[in-house]
């Protein structure tokens, strides 16, 4: 009986041999299975709907920020860091677009769960501001993230018909994030309304930087909500 025994152990554990020899042989077989295995860690983001191609020749001015190559990226992704990616941000879907390795298509990534965007030495977040707020939801270049302020750029992109084609506008306009508030500047007179007790301060320090909010009016705005930290943060000093 020993014997017996012995001889059904033997041959189960040739069937096991076998059998794993036959799934790893396979595996290599497999694209699901050889993606997966050189994905690795990231195949969380790069699960997703594939992204719709704007045709250009239906298309004018295609809403992509800076252009429409991927560029390289690094994404913070439910809380997970991701460097070295290559990403595409539509402005006009609010979509950023991220190119899995050996791919040709790229993959849409939930705007909910991406928490930060750093590329073309930017930085982007993806924020859903309150209704009240009055500004649409998407992705913001951040351009001050201080301790009592925050200063966020938004690149609109807008659809028209063109005779046969589409075009796409674009405009730009700036928020700071003030006291969970979300409030429009263009100039120094809008900051001086939202801290009048600052206000001649605002003036001169726009006076003595020679700030030009009309030929530059990011420069003008980052430094001056900069500064603006600065005397909120000292006042509470």
């Amino acid at each position: 009986m020993k014997i017996y025994s012995l001889q059904i152990k033997f041959y189960i554990l040739i069937l096991v041999t076998i059998f794993i020899c036959h799934v790893r042989i396979n595996a290599q077989d497999d694209p699901v299975l050889n993606y997966l295995s050189h994905a690795g860690d990231y195949t969380d983001i790069y699960n997703g709907r594939i992204e719709p191609i704007y045709h250009p020749s239906i298309y004018e001015n295609l809403p992509y920020y800076e252009n429409s190559d991927f560029t390289e990226a690094s994404v913070i992704y439910r809380n997970n860091y991701y460097p070295n990616q290559k990403v595409r941000l539509d402005l006009y879907k609010e979509q950023l677009i991220i190119l899995p390795p050996n791919k040709r298509y790229g993959i849409i990534l939930g705007s909910q769960n991406v928490d930060r965007v750093f590329m073309h030495n930017r930085t982007f977040v993806s924020l859903n501001p309150p209704k009240e707020s009055k500004i649409r939801n998407g992705y913001y270049m951040q351009l001050v993230e201080g301790e009592k302020v925050k200063l966020f750029c938004k690149e609109n992109y807008s659809l028209r018909q063109k005779q046969i084609t589409s075009i796409f506008d674009f405009s730009k306009r700036y928020y700071l994030f003030f006291n969970n508030r979300y409030y429009p500047v263009k100039n120094k007179g809008s900051f001086s309304k939202l801290f009048p007790q600052y206000k001649k301060q605002i003036n001169q320090y726009s006076k003595s930087k020679k700030l030009n909010f009309w030929k530059d009016t990011e420069g003008s705005l980052t430094s001056l909500a900069g500064y603006c930290e600065e005397l909120l943060t000292s006042t509470d000093k």
